[in-house]
């Protein structure tokens, strides 16, 4: 493995808002596409999950509010003023959570209106009871105010070992999927227009070189690359798997699966 490559970001995980009664039925909105993994509840009590792992190691996080929390306590929430439906955010991750110090340091050294936060402790308890435990790195706007979630990556660094936050080795039933997807083949970007020329200059200081991620394992036949381009803000996903087409994750959510 190059040194550029050891250095690429990791593709950790993408964060998709329903309300908590579309969460509560999520498995029968995804019967005969994914298969699910159970999830949490997170430490600041607020949300709940389920997952969908996949073989290369990443995952969709389905992430919903609990309809009984302080209103204001939402609207203070990163994803809290967010569309449900869709996929409002994504983040990388990386070996270790010192990794994460040369990446501050790039962004320090630059002339750029971004940067990212020192970590910021999280977790969730697993319905098992198992406790996990990680850092965010959240992005920060020129005036140090936080960035609008999904324009820039977050990165989710873990404090208890990952394998248990994304058990695709140690539970591969879970990454059996009825459509066949096996992973994350590439990831696309849009940001509003006026916000495309300096986050150009983020994402070559995340990336430092071209635009590409690692994943975990899987197959390397993918473009495992990101773009960016101005537009009406949105994450969009191409899947790779067995089966190529499109598939509907949400109503009026589509995405295409390449062949791997």
């Amino acid at each position: 493995m190059s040194d550029q490559a050891a250095q690429l970001p990791i593709l950790d995980h993408f964060v998709v808002l329903v309300s908590h009664h579309d969460l509560l039925r999520i498995s029968q909105q995804l019967d005969g596409q994914f298969t699910l993994a159970l999830g949490g509840n997170h430490a600041d009590g607020l949300t709940t999950n389920r997952l969908v792992l996949f073989p290369d190691g990443c995952y969709l996080e389905f992430i919903a509010f609990f309809d009984d929390v302080d209103p204001e306590r939402r609207r203070n929430h990163r994803w809290g003023n967010e569309k449900e439906g869709t996929v409002i955010d994504w983040a990388f991750t990386l070996p270790s959570e010192s990794d994460f110090k040369l990446v501050q340091k790039r962004f320090q050294s630059a002339d750029i209106d971004a940067s990212y936060t020192d970590p910021i402790p999280g977790g969730r308890t697993k319905p098992d009871g198992t406790i996990l435990e990680w850092a965010v790195c959240t992005p920060k706007d020129g005036n140090g105010k936080a960035s609008s979630p999904g324009t820039m990556p977050f990165w989710c660094l873990d404090r208890t070992p990952r394998e248990r936050r994304v058990p695709y080795e140690l539970e591969p039933h879970l990454t059996q999927h009825p459509n066949g997807v096996q992973g994350v083949s590439s990831v696309h970007v849009q940001v509003p227009h006026e916000d495309t020329s300096n986050l150009k200059k983020v994402y070559d200081l995340i990336f430092d070189g071209p635009w590409k991620y690692k994943v975990l394992s899987g197959s390397t036949n993918c473009d495992h690359t990101v773009s960016l381009s101005g537009g009406e803000a949105a994450i969009k996903l191409v899947f790779h798997g067995s089966k190529p087409g499109k598939i509907e994750l949400l109503p009026g959510l589509f995405f295409e699966i390449e062949l791997s």
